[in-house]
Parts: C-alpha cells; structure tokens; sequence
C-alpha cells in the first residue's frame, strides 16, 4: 500500500502537468492508461523515480503479452513513456529511461472502432421510444452524433446559443474542438428537427443543450456529462456490437466516405488536422459491388 502511494504522489505532478495540455476526450483516456501503469509499477514495486531502461522494457513486455488490441497498446506505451519523459524533464528523475526503447507498430491506416452499417444505424435510431421528454433528448443526440460526426466532449459543451442560422443553414458552433480549434458543423433538417421537438419539450430552462434528467421524465439545468454520453450509446447499442460515443463518429465518417463525400469535406466535419487520419475511416476497403477491378473494362 506504501508503494502505491508513493508511486501516485510521484506522478501526481507529472499528470497534471500533462492533463492540462489535453482535451476532455483525450484526458479520460490519458488518466485511465495511468492508472494501468501505476498498478503495474506497484505491482512490481518499483517507484516512477527508481524507474530503470529495463524496466520500461519489461512494462512494454507486459503490454505486448496482454489482450489489448494493437493500436491500444501502441497508445498505453506511449502515455507511460510520456509520464517517465515528464519525470526526466521535471528532474525527478537522473536517466531518460524511453530512450530507444521501441513501441508497437501499428496498421495506421484503418480505425479500431466499430462503425455500424446504414441499416444498423437506422435501426438503432428506430429503438429509442420518443413519446418522452427524455427519449426526445436520446434521439436527437444519437442522431446527432450519427449525422455530424461530433466527438462526445464537443457535443456535451454546447449550448442552447451554439445552434445558429448561416447562410440559411441551421448550423452548431464548436467553439473548443480538438486543438481549441473552432469549427462549424452544418445540421441536417431531420437533425434539427430533432433538437427542436427535444428543445420544446424540454422546456426553456438551463442554457446547456443537452441536460440530465430526473426521475419521472423531468429535465435539469444541469450539463450531461462524457460518461452520461457513454452510457447512453450502450443502451440503445445494436445487440451484438461494441459501441462506444467515438462509434458512432466512425459510422459518420465510413458511411460519408462510402457515399463518396470528398475527403477534404469529411476532414472538416471531423476536425481532423491531417487528411490522412479521415482515410482511416475508410475501413471497407474490400467492396465486390464497387471495386478497383471493374474499371478494367477492355
């Protein structure tokens, strides 16, 4: 127990120091890859300050003998390693004990989340009963997360305000995406529609978009949270699927891809700084229907 203390009071510092330069999103899953490698620090009984070379060797050691998809101990590695080089800069620490030492390489070019089909989509939008309050709030944030490709940080932060006229287009303003960068998200009229039979429902008070609800069907001021979001894609999950709020993202971008959107169109949408993270979305790759092949008509 000493050495669990130990080791979190070492690294209290150090991830606030990081923390404080991520994104919500990006700060859950940060804090979460921390705590498995704290636990495997105080499994071993090493502290972050006594940490060795060969000791990041064995922890990269430990990750690659786990179940953890690829992808996901590529970023685990690379938040220990950022923790130990935080450590070394800081000066608790006297040897930068990453360096050379090798993470997992990847297959960058495809996403690792679940994006769900257009009749998977559809269906799951069709499960959600809309004759409550609540269930009106349920559809028009499924559908919103579908249709706009909206991250669950970026959606919970909008407010009432944020949804505008442009151009004669009823848009949502993000002010503070990813890199505090600010975009403009146009609304689909059945998106809009949607948040406008929620928003009359609800009622006029908090100026949050999306609020949590009592029991009984009744709406508070109080702004959803990111868990809130999770929780709620599982619920109305297509049975069988692993679907989480960054799913759904995915099954805007592949079934937007699929539909031959231009890339450039899909990279805005997503706020994504390089072109090259949208073609990840890209996943069916292999289509009999519409393939390389049948062009080759000589």
């Amino acid at each position: 127990m000493t050495d669990l203390i130990t080791t979190s009071n070492q690294l209290d510092q150090t991830i606030t120091d990081i923390a404080g330069q991520l994104a919500p999103s990006s700060k859950r899953v940060y804090l979460n890859d921390t705590k498995h490698f704290a636990e495997w620090m105080q499994e071993q009984g090493i502290i972050p300050s006594a940490m060795s070379r060969s000791d990041m060797i064995a922890y990269r050691l430990h990750l690659a003998e786990s179940t953890y998809a690829k992808a996901t101990k590529q970023r685990m590695f690379s938040v220990a390693s950022r923790l130990m080089n935080e450590q070394y800069i800081a000066g608790r620490m006297t040897e930068k004990v990453t360096q050379n030492v090798k993470g997992f390489k990847t297959d960058s070019d495809e996403t690792t989340h679940t994006a769900l089909s257009k009749p998977q989509a559809k269906d799951m939008l069709e499960s959600i009963d809309q004759s409550t309050k609540q269930g009106k709030r349920d559809y028009a944030l499924i559908l919103m997360l579908v249709k706009t490709g909206l991250r669950r940080a970026e959606l919970v932060a909008l407010n009432r305000s944020d949804i505008k006229i442009m151009d004669g287009h009823h848009v949502a303003v993000v002010e503070h995406g990813k890199g505090d960068k600010r975009r403009v998200v146009k609304l689909r009229v059945d998106v809009y529609r949607a948040l406008e039979d929620y928003l009359n429902a609800r009622g006029q008070e908090g100026e949050a978009l999306f609020v949590s609800f009592r029991r009984g069907d009744h709406p508070t001021s109080c702004r959803m949270i990111d868990k809130a979001v999770e929780l709620l894609v599982k619920k109305y999950a297509p049975r069988g699927t692993e679907l989480t709020p960054h799913g759904l993202r995915a099954t805007f971008a592949t079934l937007a891809l699929e539909a031959e959107a231009p890339l450039h169109q899909v990279q805005y949408a997503l706020g994504h700084a390089d072109p090259r993270t949208t073609e990840r979305y890209q996943r069916r790759k292999l289509n009999l229907d519409n393939n390389a092949v049948d062009v080759l008509n000589f």
